[in-house]
C-alpha cells in the first residue's frame, strides 16, 4: 500500500528534502501550496497518512480551506504543525485515530525579543537617538537636568501563562534582578517566581506587574481576558507585551488605554488583522495605533529568525520518523 505525506504551503518547502532523505523511497512525499485549486488540495489530501501544514494554510482566503482539507483527509494519521498556535484546528475535524503534534522551537528567540522590549521601554533608547539627531540633549546626566531614565533590577514581569516562553523569559531576565509572578490555567510551584496562581488571580497580577507578558493560546477563555476593566488594573507606568494571539487583549480597550496614557506602554507583535502574500500593504488593525507614541509594533517577527528554520525542520523530521517507528511523539496536542 502507498504511504503518502502530504506538505501544505509554499513555507513547507523546506521540509520536503529533508523528509526524502529521513525517509529514503519508503514513503511518497508531496508538495503543494495554498494558491492550487481546491479540487486538487482535497483530492491530495484523501491520500495522505501524515500531512503537514504551514501558516498560509491558517491565513487562507477561503475561510473553510483548514476544515475542507482536513476533513478531506479520512487515511491522515498525524497532523504535524511547525508551530505552536493551534486555535484554527477543532478536534472533531480529525479522522478516528489521527494525532495532532505542533513544534514549539520559538522560545529563544521570542524571550530575546521580549527582553529587547523591557530594556527598550526601561531605556527609551530610540527616543534618546531621536532627539539627539535632531540636536536636543533632551536626556542624560551631562547636563545635570536631562531626562533620566528607568533601571529593571527589581522590576516585576508578570507572567500570563507560564509554558516554554516564560520560563526561558525568566532564565534571561534573572540576571538583571527581575521578579516573577505568574497567572496559568495549572499552576505549581517554580522557585524563580514570586507566585504563581491560577487565572482567577488576573487582577492582583495586572496590580503588582511592571511588566505584563502574554503568552497563553487563545481560547474562549483568554479571548478578550485584557479589556477594558483590566487594563485599569495595571500600573500607569506598567507596560503591557503580546507574543501569544491579538485578540488576547481587546482591540479598542488596549487603543484606548494608550491613547489616554492609562498605562506605561504596549509592545504588540501580534495583531487583528493580518496581510496576505498577495498584499503586503495594509495596516494591522482598523485602529490607528501607528499613530500613538507609547506603542512599538512588529509585525509577528519575534520568533521570525535565521536559526528557527534549521530547528524547525529538525523537530519536524524527527517527530514524523518518530511515528513511523512507533517511538513516542513530542508535543502531542490532540
Amino acid at each position: 500500500m502507498d504511504r503518502n505525506i502530504l506538505i501544505v504551503g509554499e513555507y513547507g518547502k523546506i521540509f520536503l528534502a529533508p523528509l526524502i532523505q529521513a525517509l529514503g523511497k519508503s514513503w511518497t512525499i508531496q508538495h503543494c501550496t495554498v494558491e492550487q485549486a481546491k479540487s486538487e488540495l482535497l483530492e491530495l489530501v484523501s491520500k495522505a497518512h501524515i500531512l503537514v501544514v504551514s501558516a498560509e494554510l491558517v491565513y487562507s482566503k477561503d475561510p473553510t480551506l483548514v476544515q475542507d482539507l482536513i476533513t478531506a483527509g479520512k487515511q491522515l494519521q498525524l497532523i504535524q504543525v511547525p508551530f505552536s498556535g493551534m486555535e484554527w484546528l477543532k478536534k472533531e475535524w480529525l479522522p478516528d485515530g489521527c494525532i495532532v503534534c505542533n513544534t514549539n522551537q520559538h522560545s529563544e528567540p521570542i524571550a530575546e525579543y521580549v527582553m529587547l522590549g523591557v530594556l527598550e521601554f526601561a531605556i527609551n533608547m530610540r527616543h534618546m537617538d531621536r532627539e539627539l539627531r535632531q540636536g536636543r540633549w533632551t536626556y542624560g546626566g551631562s547636563i545635570v537636568r536631562g531626562l533620566k531614565h528607568s533601571e529593571i533590577q527589581h522590576k516585576t514581569i508578570g507572567f500570563i501563562g507560564f509554558g516554554h516562553i516564560a520560563k526561558r523569559v525568566t532564565e534571561l531576565a534573572t540576571p538583571f534582578g527581575m521578579e516573577f509572578i505568574a497567572i496559568s490555567r495549572n499552576p505549581k510551584v517554580d522557585a524563580r517566581l514570586k507566585w504563581w496562581k491560577d487565572s482567577s488571580h488576573l487582577e492582583t497580577l495586572l496590580m503588582e506587574s511592571d511588566y505584563v507578558l502574554i503568552t497563553a493560546p487563545l481560547s474562549e477563555s483568554t479571548r478578550d481576558l485584557i479589556n477594558g476593566s483590566t487594563l485599569k488594573k495595571m500600573k500607569p507606568t506598567g507596560v503591557i507585551i503580546n507574543v501569544a494571539r491579538g485578540p488576547i487583549i481587546n482591540e479598542a480597550a488596549i487603543y484606548q488605554a494608550l491613547k489616554n496614557h492609562e498605562i506605561g506602554g504596549a509592545l504588540l507583535d501580534v495583531w487583528y488583522q493580518y496581510a496576505s502574500t498577495d498584499n503586503l500593504e495594509m495596516r494591522p488593525s482598523a485602529l490607528p495605533f501607528h499613530e500613538l507614541d507609547n506603542v512599538i509594533m512588529t509585525p509577528h517577527t519575534a520568533s521570525w529568525t535565521d536559526q528557527l528554520d534549521e530547528r524547525r525542520i529538525e523537530s519536524v523530521v524527527k517527530n514524523i520518523q518518530n511515528f513511523i517507528d512507533q517511538k513516542p511523539l513530542a508535543e502531542i496536542v490532540f
